[in-house]
């Protein structure tokens, strides 16, 4: 299971009578099929760790799919894991970053979320680069012959899509997609750099099942793991 958290600490809210509960409920939400939002205040070469992990190791069947919503500010930064390179048979790549340059700078100002946007009744609808992306990237995932957790989808960042369309537009798009990846049985992983603020939260966390942050101590790049709805947690253990 190296893909996902091993050994949670003391800090972990596992309860003693059970300290596998957290394994077992994380197998599950594999087997079925899930999504992650990924947030915290660290540089893009500690996302990129965190991408690899969930993006499986190399010698484990996957289909990887990798979406680019930004320029690489670190070269360095890598998001496939050590050993499958980017023309690896598994590996689909979608750069949309030229796409989200050239929209970004004719977009006007994304609307303002309202607090029902989030209401699980809302459908909400897509526009400007979420429309753009959303097709493509649901056509990118295979929707036959894929075991439980074999796909694999990551998104670099999210917050482009939110910055030039909005909460409920970004929440659409972020819908539309988990629905293949759970058709599928895969697992998908949205980043969105920095400390999330409660409206994202909000808008997001019916669509999420696991949350991952990030930080950095004395410089040494560590996570913590949330399953949403269930009360399982690690506390912050080494990436």
């Amino acid at each position: 299971m190296g893909d996902v958290p091993r050994d949670p600490d003391s800090s972990s809210r596992e309860t003693a009578q059970n300290p596998d509960s957290f394994a077992v409920e994380l197998m599950g939400l594999k087997r079925r099929g899930c999504c992650v939002l990924v947030t915290g205040p660290v540089d893009e070469r500690v996302r990129a760790a965190q991408s690899r992990r969930l993006f499986g190791e190399s010698e484990t069947d996957r289909q990887r799919v990798l979406i680019l919503t930004e320029r690489a500010s670190d070269f360095t930064a890598q998001y496939l894991p050590d050993g499958i390179p980017s023309a690896h048979p598994s590996v689909n790549i979608l750069d949309y970053t030229d796409l989200i340059d050239d929209m970004a700078g004719t977009t006007s100002p994304s609307p303002p979320f309202s607090p029902t946007d989030a209401s699980p009744d809302t459908s909400g609808s897509m526009n400007g680069l979420c429309a753009h992306l959303c097709d493509p990237i649901c056509d990118a995932i295979p929707t036959d012959s894929c075991c439980p957790g074999e796909l694999r989808l990551g998104i670099t960042t999210l917050d482009v899509l939110i910055d030039t369309d909005g909460l409920s537009a970004t929440r659409a798009f972020v819908r539309s997609i988990r629905s293949d990846i759970l058709a599928v049985h895969g697992m998908g992983h949205f980043h969105f750099p920095g400390e999330p603020d409660p409206e994202l939260l909000t808008a997001l966390s019916p669509l999420i099942d696991i949350h991952i942050e990030l930080r950095k101590t004395d410089d040494v790049p560590e996570h913590r793991w949330h399953l949403l709805r269930t009360d399982h947690s690690t506390g912050w253990l080494r990436l």
